[in-house]
């Protein structure tokens, strides 16, 4: 697959079974759907960045990576910059723990955007703070997401605040594992990793 146009997703991670059917790539010309667990891909003209969508063509973005040869080396993850819509609480037997659902409208944050600076990036002080707007892709419509988190989540904290005051949001996650068994509660289940909270 060495070309410009032939890719598949992921090389290490596979695609849980629930979202064989359900991941899309988009670019400025094209909208494909991706096939099998490593997320098989074929272009009609070349990008250099690709946006992964949930569902169909025009469905919630989830991230954005940057075209590599062979595999865009995708985990699975999604970072989404916007506004917490919406915070529902919720018992279900499976699960040890009340979870809280966050409804989420959003952008993708572009390929490379960080919360904080990394031990890569050590080397290249001044440090600048995140800015939100410059981290989001704005020309693609805001979209709905939905994430996933224990109650006792220490992000939860700063999502409550982001709801009530409306902050802009940075949220970082993943698509849950199919071995966990949200896909059988939530169309989109996203479990939150990490969160940025901005400034008014």
């Amino acid at each position: 697959m060495n070309d410009q146009l032939t890719g598949q997703l992921c090389s290490r991670w596979m695609i849980p079974a629930y979202a064989l059917d359900c991941l899309w790539v988009t670019t400025e010309t094209d909208a494909v759907r991706v096939e099998g667990a490593k997320g098989e891909f074929t272009l009609t003209a070349p990008a250099e960045v690709l946006t992964v969508r949930w569902g169909s063509a025009d469905g919630a973005p989830l991230t954005q990576l940057r075209w590599q040869v062979d595999t865009l080396d995708w985990d699975g993850s999604v970072r989404i910059g916007g506004f917490i819509d919406a915070m529902h609480i919720t018992e279900i037997a499976a699960l040890p723990a009340p979870i809280v659902v966050l409804t989420v409208g959003g952008q993708p944050l572009r390929p490379g955007v960080k919360p904080y600076p990394a031990l890569s990036d050590r080397k290249r002080a001044p440090y600048a703070p995140p800015s939100f707007s410059e981290g989001i892709d704005e020309e693609i419509d805001e979209s709905v997401t939905t994430w996933i988190a224990f109650e006792e989540d220490a992000a939860l904290t700063l999502a409550q605040d982001a709801l009530v005051s409306k902050l802009r949001v940075y949220l970082f996650g993943r698509l849950a594992e199919h071995k966990q068994g949200w896909h059988e509660h939530f169309a989109l289940p996203v479990a939150l990793e990490g969160m940025t909270i901005f400034a008014p």
